[in-house]
């Protein structure tokens, strides 16, 4: 079995209301009986180019050092609307700083990011 975790930036009315801000985010877990394909993620993140890279997010990682793949829109600086996810480019950050690994000065990741986890058996 695998999780397939979903990060969402949280929506402008709920910041703007007050509800939260920028960095804060929502998680939303599907479970899929094998690993998630880029034709089950394209839906779920809203694409139909998927960019991978790294991230550091230890809760939902398998490894030792916390490191995880993550999923996102390739173009998602030429779209409108789509807002920053403050929480995954933290996490994004974390591993370059740790991997010494760099992006452009100012990179922000936007919209929806993904991770899969595979479940480990407690049998």
């Amino acid at each position: 079995m695998y999780k397939l975790h979903v990060i969402k930036p949280l929506e402008e009315d709920d910041i703007i209301n007050g509800k939260g801000t920028y960095a804060e985010h929502l998680v939303e877990t599907i479970s899929f009986p094998q690993k998630p394909t880029f034709e089950d993620m394209y839906a779920v993140i809203g694409c139909d180019m998927i960019e991978m890279s790294k991230a550091y997010y230890p809760h939902y990682s398998n490894r030792k050092d916390g490191y995880v793949d993550i999923y996102f829109d390739e173009e998602f600086l030429m779209k409108d609307g789509v807002r920053p996810n403050v929480g995954a480019t933290i996490a994004w950050k974390k591993w370059q700083d740790k991997t010494g690994h760099m992006a452009l000065p100012g990179s922000v990741l936007h919209g929806i990011v993904c991770v899969i986890q595979k479940e480990e058996n407690n049998d």
